[in-house]
């Protein structure tokens, strides 16, 4: 394993995918330093998969994803949680509506986030255990931030899948939200740590604090 060059200082890294990154982690960062000045937080923002291999590769002992690792060398657990709703132009026929079928959505064009995404795979999964999972030769437009995901589905390219948190917090009058038909499609948030890993006194007092708050 690369030497973690946080394992031993006064400072822990981060690696936090989208929406616990623009929404958890801030937070829990403002929190660990007013009560531990003496530790620093460096926090790199990325997709899940990218957060997996950051700590695969020892470029951050603590990690914040959408979804489960894959593998065993990593351990999650639940810290957060979110939902998943589509998001619709204003004036689009979808707009207004109670909800939306997977019937509806497969004969619209969608606006995703890229393939790393945990909100991407969420969603996925989660047409997968309602066994209706889209299988369609419909237009996608692939979009790596929230933000841009949010701008294409403004301009017309087609209706976004995107976090509830996020949309919120971008949200813009031409805008608007819908929800699949059926159950809310929710997803976990997770705390994500090597499996074999000794943290820093930095890493160890951060993931206290964030065990601390979820149990609040």
């Amino acid at each position: 394993m690369t030497q973690d060059p946080y394992a031993a200082a006064e400072a822990v890294a981060v690696a936090a995918s989208s929406i616990p990154g623009e929404f958890l982690v801030p937070d829990l960062v403002d929190r660990f330093r007013a009560e531990q000045p003496e530790f620093t937080v460096a926090t790199t923002v990325t997709d899940s998969a990218g957060v997996f291999a950051a700590l695969r590769g020892g470029d951050a002992e603590v990690g914040f994803a959408g979804v489960e690792p894959d593998d065993a060398d990593l351990v999650a657990e639940v810290v957060g949680a979110d939902e998943i709703v589509l998001a619709v132009p204003a004036g689009h026929p979808l707009d207004g509506a109670a909800s939306v079928t997977v019937a509806q959505l497969a004969a619209t064009p969608l606006v995703e986030r890229e393939e790393g995404s945990g909100t991407r795979r969420s969603f996925a999964d989660a047409l997968a255990d309602r066994g209706t999972p889209l299988v369609t030769d419909q237009r996608w437009t692939i979009r790596d931030t929230n933000e841009g995901l949010i701008e294409a589905v403004a301009a017309g390219e087609g209706v976004g899948v995107i976090s509830a948190w996020a949309l919120d917090r971008h949200g813009r009058d031409d805008v608007r939200t819908v929800r699949l038909d059926g159950d809310p499609v929710q997803r976990c948030l997770y705390l994500v740590l090597r499996r074999d890993d000794d943290l820093g006194p930095a890493a160890t007092t951060f993931v206290s604090l964030v065990r601390e708050g979820a149990r609040a």
